[in-house]
């Protein structure tokens, strides 16, 4: 049975419903993925990325979407896809008008306020057709990994 876990606030290329499926290895229920924003964050470029990270900034606002109905497997997948780079923390999301506690991804590396603006658009435009193909191995890798029995330590 899957366990409770606190909502996810995707603010980058997780928001593409193909990356995401991709990643879980399933398309979630729409219903469990909701349109919202961050509010004192803005979403920059990573350092020599494609790929974008999370700024706490005041006054500013990012938009994403809150995962509802992740697994500790989906959590697995995730925590694999996004590596090293970035560390899974507490971040506080509006819903409706409510706080509502939820994880992200925050980025690792020191990233500088004037770091440029990150856009879903402007990455599905110029990267997605290139991550797809070069992801879809790798993500591939990763579960096989997650999902093969462990040695026999006889």
């Amino acid at each position: 049975m899957p366990t409770a876990n606190r909502p996810l606030f995707a603010y980058g290329t997780l928001r593409d419903p193909e990356v995401l499926a991709l990643v879980l290895g399933y398309s979630p229920d729409p219903a469990t993925v909701l349109a919202v924003e961050a509010l004192d964050c803005r979403t920059v470029h990573y350092p020599g990325r494609s790929y974008p990270a999370l700024l706490r900034m005041v006054g500013e606002v990012a938009p994403g979407t809150l995962l509802t109905a992740l697994t500790d497997a989906d959590l697995a997948a995730l925590d694999g896809f996004e590596g090293t780079e970035y560390s899974r923390g507490p971040i506080e999301i509006i819903v409706n008008g409510v706080p509502v506690a939820a994880d992200v991804y925050w980025p690792v590396a020191a990233i500088t306020p004037d770091a440029e603006r990150w856009s879903l658009a402007a990455w599905v435009a110029r990267h997605k057709a290139a991550f797809m193909a070069t992801e879809t191995e790798a993500v591939a890798e990763l579960r096989q990994r997650r999902t093969a029995p462990l040695p026999d330590k006889r």
